[in-house]
C-alpha cells in the first residue's frame, strides 16, 4: 500500500514540477507571442500527460489494445493538430475529425455485433465536437488563462478522485495528473496575467474524455459522476474575464468566476460516493 502510494505522488509530481518548469520559461519567453505561447503550452501539457502515462503504466503498447493505451497517442495527435489549426488548417474540419476518430476507437469494433454501437458514435462524435467550440472559442474568449485553465483542472482532479472511487486507481492517477499540471500551469497564467490559447483546452477534451468514458465502460464510474465532470467547465460561460493589474482585484473575479465550477464538481464528487459501489480492487 505504501509502495502504490509513493508510486502515484511520484506519478503526479514529476511531471508536474517538470510543466511547472517548462512553462515557467515558455510564459517568459513568448510573453508578447500570443500563439508561440499557445503552442509552446499546448505542447508542454502533452508532453506532461504522456510522461504521467508512462509513470502509471510504465510503458507504450503498440498497437493500442485497450482504450486507455490510445491516451499518450491521442495527447501528441491532438497537441500537433491543435498546432496546425494555427496555420490555415480549419478548426472546425480538424475537430470534427478527431471527434469522429475518438468515437470510432470506442465503438468501431463493435458495430458487426452491434448496430446500436452507431448510435453511440454519433452520439460521442457530436457530444465532443460540441465540446470543442465552448472551450476553445466561446469559454476561451469569456476566460482568462488562470480562469479557463484552473477550471478545467478542478474537474480532472476531482476526475481523479471519482476514478479512483469507481475502482481504477491507474486511471485516477493520470487524471490527477492532468488536474495537477494544469493546476500549476493556471498558477503561472494568473501570476503572468495571459491567455493559454485553444491548444490546451482541445487536448482536455480528448484525453480527460478519453478518461471519463473508460471509467464509465470498464470500470465502475457512474455516468452521472462523469456528465457533471464533464460539464462543469461550462459553469465559465457565465461571467466575464478578468485581466486587471491588481493581483487582488484578478483573485477576487477568479473565485468568483469558479463558483459554479466548484459547485457542479461537488456534486459529481458527492454523486461518485453515493452511487459507486464498494469495490476492493483499486
Amino acid at each position: 500500500m505504501n509502495q502504490m502510494v509513493v508510486q502515484s505522488l511520484q506519478g503526479v509530481g514529476f511531471p508536474s514540477l517538470a510543466v511547472l518548469i517548462a512553462s515557467a520559461v515558455c510564459f517568459v519567453v513568448f510573453r508578447e507571442h500570443p500563439w508561440l505561447r499557445a503552442i509552446g503550452i499546448g505542447l508542454i501539457l502533452a508532453a506532461g500527460t504522456i510522461w504521467a502515462y508512462l509513470l502509471a503504466f510504465g510503458g507504450f503498447a503498440f498497437p493500442p489494445r485497450e482504450s486507455h493505451q490510445w491516451i499518450p497517442y491521442l495527447a501528441g495527435v491532438v497537441a500537433l493538430v491543435g498546432c496546425l489549426q494555427g496555420f490555415r488548417l480549419g478548426r472546425q474540419g480538424s475537430n470534427l475529425a478527431l471527434s469522429l476518430g475518438f468515437a470510432l476507437i470506442f465503438f468501431c469494433s463493435q458495430i458487426p455485433g452491434n448496430p446500436l454501437a452507431l448510435v453511440w458514435i454519433v452520439a460521442l462524435t457530436i457530444a465532443l465536437f460540441v465540446s470543442t467550440i465552448l472551450l476553445q472559442k466561446v469559454i476561451e474568449d469569456r476566460c482568462s488563462g488562470a480562469e479557463l485553465t484552473l477550471g478545467l483542472a478542478l474537474s480532472a482532479g476531482a476526475g481523479g478522485i471519482a476514478l479512483f472511487l469507481g475502482g481504477s486507481a491507474v486511471l485516477g492517477q493520470i487524471s490527477g495528473s492532468l488536474g495537477v499540471i494544469l493546476g500549476v500551469i493556471a498558477i503561472l497564467a494568473f501570476f503572468f496575467n495571459t491567455t493559454v490559447g485553444a491548444i490546451l483546452p482541445l487536448i482536455y477534451v480528448f484525453i480527460f474524455g478519453c478518461l471519463l468514458l473508460s471509467g464509465c465502460l470498464f470500470a465502475q464510474l457512474p455516468w452521472l459522476t462523469a456528465i457533471l465532470l464533464w460539464v462543469a467547465p461550462c459553469a465559465l460561460i457565465l461571467g466575464q474575464r478578468s485581466d486587471h493589474p491588481r493581483l487582488s482585484r484578478r483573485a477576487t473575479a477568479l473565485l468568483l468566476r469558479m463558483l459554479g465550477v466548484f459547485a457542479l464538481v461537488a456534486i459529481a464528487l458527492g454523486s461518485s460516493f453515493l452511487l459507486t459501489p464498494p469495490s476492493s480492487e483499486l
